[in-house]
């Protein structure tokens, strides 16, 4: 059933320090302190080497499941957080709507469905998915086993819904006692809610979030494993859910960010390809099609700085992954010769990614209604 997995890291990766340009005595001479040395990265091909932080990315590159397309960005592109991630989440200059949001909203029932689109990692509804009552996010897997959900805003103004804590445990026996028939509207409604309540506590109440149900492998007990974890029992929940969203912060490496396979950085990478790769491992190859991207709001300047990092720039990286993708690098290389401003100059579209899956992975309807303006398609999915 799900579809899209879509993995957000906030703060802006650094690209050129995930997906190298190996060999270019460019990229050496800008980070002195930061560069890796081309003998630890992973090989990719000719021109790039892979984080060493990061072995089942590269199992599965060598695979041809992944698509990596560097000097990743779009048009109008900030150095601001905030305008960056919400731009590239809106996927269009104005309007307060997400594309997976317009996406949702074309495809809606006649009634709403809250665990269509599930983000985790995160309070509030990301501008990602914005713009449909079908959509839920929460920070505590436990808050959806045992919160009541209620719209936020009305009318053209919902914005999915707000998890309230209730200090009562719901009881199926007294809710099915009070609502006996489930054929009128009000016992249709209550048996419907008592069905989801039910399978979300049997897929969760005995599982810690950040542990895979009935495996030995966990996610990890940092941020990003609890996370992935959370996404993962909502999936378990088999909730109907076809667009799961991670949010992970701490991207952000002004200092401190560290080289090789040591430092900030590289925790940052190692943690998210063992949480990613574990949650594929257990979702994907279902038969549905699960297809995963990960995306930042923009990469980080050629140049280190004077505190061991490396300070807001543009053109960064973007993955794509997943039984149907196509494998390899992707899109154009503009090499560190002509720079923008000091930036790997960001001359691949991320929202011709997001047309391409889109149209080849969610199936929806109107694409150029979604994803409006879009460069040519990269062929990331077959």
């Amino acid at each position: 059933m799900t579809k899209l997995l879509i993995v957000f890291c906030r703060g802006a990766m650094d690209g050129l320090n995930v997906v190298v340009p190996a060999g270019d005595a460019r990229y050496h001479d800008a980070r002195p302190t930061l560069a890796h040395t081309d003998a630890t990265l992973l090989p990719l091909d000719t021109t790039f080497g892979l984080h060493p932080s990061a072995p089942r990315l590269a199992e599965r590159f060598a695979a041809g499941s992944v698509a990596i397309i560097p000097a990743a960005g779009f048009e109008g592109q900030s150095r601001s957080h905030f305008a960056a991630q919400a731009l590239l989440e809106q996927a269009q200059p104005t309007g307060g709507t997400g594309w997976i949001g317009r996406h949702l909203a074309a495809t809606a029932g006649t009634t709403a469905q809250p665990f269509r689109a599930v983000s985790v990692g995160q309070a509030g509804v990301p501008p990602t998915l914005r713009g449909s009552a079908d959509v839920l996010a929460t920070t505590d897997i436990s808050t959806v086993r045992l919160g009541l959900l209620r719209p936020k805003g009305h009318g053209a103004r919902l914005k999915g819904y707000a998890v309230l804590d209730s200090p009562l445990t719901p009881s199926a026996t007294a809710l099915g006692a009070a609502w006996p028939d489930p054929a009128d509207a009000a016992g249709a409604g209550a048996h419907a809610a008592l069905g989801v309540l039910e399978r979300v506590v049997s897929r969760t109440s005995t599982t810690p979030p950040n542990q895979v149900p009935s495996a030995d492998t966990t996610f990890g007990a940092d941020a990003t494993g609890t996370s992935f974890g959370a996404a993962s029992a909502v999936l378990d929940a088999e909730l109907g859910t076809e667009i799961v969203m991670v949010n992970l912060g701490g991207w952000d490496t002004h200092d401190n960010q560290g080289s090789g396979a040591e430092g900030a950085l590289a925790d940052l990478v190692g943690d998210l390809d063992a949480a990613l790769s574990t949650f594929l491992d257990r979702h994907a190859g279902t038969g549905d099609g699960l297809c995963a991207v990960v995306m930042t709001e923009f990469g980080r300047r050629v140049a280190e700085n004077s505190s061991g990092g490396t300070d807001h720039g543009r053109g960064s990286v973007a993955f794509v992954i997943g039984d149907r993708v196509v494998g390899g690098v992707k899109g154009q290389w503009p090499g560190l010769i002509d720079l923008d401003d000091g930036d790997v100059r960001a001359v691949n579209d991320l929202r011709a990614v997001q047309a391409e899956l889109a149209a080849t992975v969610l199936g929806t309807p109107d694409v150029a209604a979604v994803v409006p303006g879009a460069g040519n398609a990269l062929g990331v999915v077959a």
